[in-house]
């Protein structure tokens, strides 16, 4: 089988590197991305001075297959947990953040899944903008009108959003699956801090609104800790309001509002910028492992498959990889 898979983030690489071991030789296997690396929300961005994972801040496992995933990831050195003082403010009292336990992947967010990279075929800053059948065989037309033909079956492990728009015209059979979910925007600001921070906790959990989320970046196991990284992520119904608008002046209102809630003045950063995820988190999702059309060899799959979250992309990259592999 000749496969496509669109989209390198942790699902599209979780099904990559499936069938990759599953079925070696018998499958040529194209990871196609629109950026210029792989990971999506699990991603890093570095500065001179600073580094932030300014996607997703952690994650916990708990099926039994994903359990098992992090724990031979954490044997080979690229998860660990984080087992920093979490809080939750409710009502101005700070209270304990409960739950189960948090991993992180090391010495960066993106760490683990470049690890699962290694031997997959991925062509980068490649943006497919439409899907043809020809027969049985599916053609992928790039941004820049040059072609791909010839694949067996395409794997769409892009947000809901945009795998609506990419599966909309090929009929795909459980397209009104993805038109039902619901993905909302976060906006992320990342402060870098040469001095020390004196906070009484490593994340700090707040009501929805300009700043719904903190974290110490650079208490995380493995990061550099000779400076203070901070994240602020906005809460999904505030974010949803102002995904549009100017992202310097929502960045201003972000920094005084998670000022208040910390009581310390952010704004003497000496790093500050502000980065927007127009498809951050899941509040509807598709209640399925992934979306399959096995007329056509299509597939559809992502985190919003199962409500969002690491745990939920890696469950669904898999569950895609199965139902291909079932076709060979």
């Amino acid at each position: 089988m000749k496969i496509a898979i669109i989209g390198a983030g942790l699902s599209g690489i979780v099904a990559a590197k499936t069938l990759t071991e599953e079925l070696g030789n018998e499958a040529q296997i194209q990871v196609f991305e629109k950026s210029r690396g792989a990971g999506g929300r699990m991603s890093t961005r570095r500065t001179d001075e600073f580094e932030f994972d300014h996607g997703a801040q952690y994650f916990t496992a708990k099926a039994p297959a994903f359990q098992a995933a992090v724990t031979t990831a954490i044997a080979e050195g690229h998860v660990t947990t984080w087992d920093g003082t979490a809080k939750y403010l409710i009502d101005s009292t700070l209270e304990n953040d409960t739950g189960g336990a948090r991993y992180v992947s090391t010495p960066r967010m993106n760490s683990w899944i470049k690890s699962m990279t290694k031997e997959l075929n991925i062509q980068m800053s490649s943006r497919v903008n439409a899907l043809t059948q020809n027969g049985a065989a599916w053609t992928l037309e790039f941004e820049d009108s040059a072609k791909q033909t010839g694949f067996d079956a395409v794997i769409c492990a892009a947000p809901a959003p945009q795998a609506e728009v990419l599966l909309a015209p090929t009929g795909f059979e459980a397209l009104d699956a993805i038109k039902n979910t619901k993905m909302d925007a976060c906006f992320v600001v990342m402060l870098g801090f040469k001095e020390p921070l004196d906070l009484p906790w490593q994340t700090l959990r707040c009501p929805d609104g300009a700043a719904s989320w903190i974290a110490l970046n650079s208490a995380k196991p493995g990061r550099p800790d000779e400076r203070t990284t901070l994240m602020i992520h906005s809460g999904p119904n505030w974010s949803n309001t102002y995904a549009e608008h100017n992202k310097q002046e929502l960045q201003k209102e972000i920094v005084e509002a998670a000022s208040d809630l910390t009581a310390i003045d952010l704004t003497t950063a000496s790093y500050s910028t502000i980065h927007r995820w127009l498809y951050a988190a899941v509040s509807k999702g598709a209640e399925q492992p992934c979306l399959t059309d096995s007329s056509r060899k299509l597939i559809a799959c992502g985190d919003w498959c199962l409500g969002g979250r690491v745990e939920g992309a890696w469950l669904s990259g898999k569950a895609a990889a199965e139902q291909v592999i079932s076709w060979a």
